[in-house]
């Protein structure tokens, strides 16, 4: 008995020395091949670790950008209630000109004994009100390119967050992809001998 058990620890030993097993590797992910896994099977476990990566990565963007969307929204909803705020007066303004100057020069002209001074007058006053008219065309106009240049930015940022996740996905899947054969040495634990026999071969 004690010849077999020494003999079976001799073997075990030699075929752990000697012998070893390919297994599949992918070092970034830490990740092994199992006994028996094929490679498509090691490729998917690969690829669900990597997009496991790949998403808490991306979520990580979701602070550093939602602060500068949110600001950019209240901007936004800010400069479009000044717009219309702006563009109510501005239609105020104008119609308060044409009531006030349409028909006035020509009537002092030809509607009475008024003085040339009192023609120039109204004339005075109707370029002031076109002028305050002319200004709020403007600050309508300044209003409106605010907005314009606010929905820019926004879009400037979808598509900085757009290349960061595109970034971020191939990145992750170069990973999963790294894959490569490893020779691995047999463990004792990996041996088992399942019948040893002695066997006396007669030579002639």
């Amino acid at each position: 008995a004690t010849f077999f058990k020494q003999t079976e620890r001799s073997l075990v030993d030699h075929l752990a020395r000697s012998q070893t097993i390919e297994i599949q590797c992918n070092k970034p992910l830490k990740l092994y091949s199992r006994p028996g896994e094929t490679e498509e099977a090691f490729f998917q476990r690969c690829y669900q670790a990597a997009d496991a990566k790949a998403d808490a990565e991306t979520a990580k963007l979701k602070d550093k950008y939602q602060t500068k969307l949110n600001s950019l929204q209240s901007q936004l909803q800010a400069a479009q209630d000044r717009a219309e705020v702006l563009e109510a007066e501005r239609k105020g303004k104008r119609n308060d000109e044409l009531l006030s100057t349409a028909g006035s020069i020509l009537g002092g002209i030809f509607g009475g004994r008024r003085s040339r001074t009192s023609v120039l007058g109204k004339l005075g006053s109707a370029a002031g009100k076109r002028g305050r008219s002319d200004a709020a065309e403007q600050r309508v106009q300044a209003a409106e390119n605010k907005i314009q240049l606010l929905h820019q930015q926004m879009e400037e940022l979808e598509l900085d967050l757009t290349e960061e996740v595109t970034e971020i996905d191939m990145r992750w899947m170069a990973v999963a992809k790294d894959i490569v054969p490893m020779q691995v040495p047999l463990e004792r634990t990996d041996v088992k001998v399942t019948q040893l026999s002695l066997v006396w071969i007669p030579v002639p």
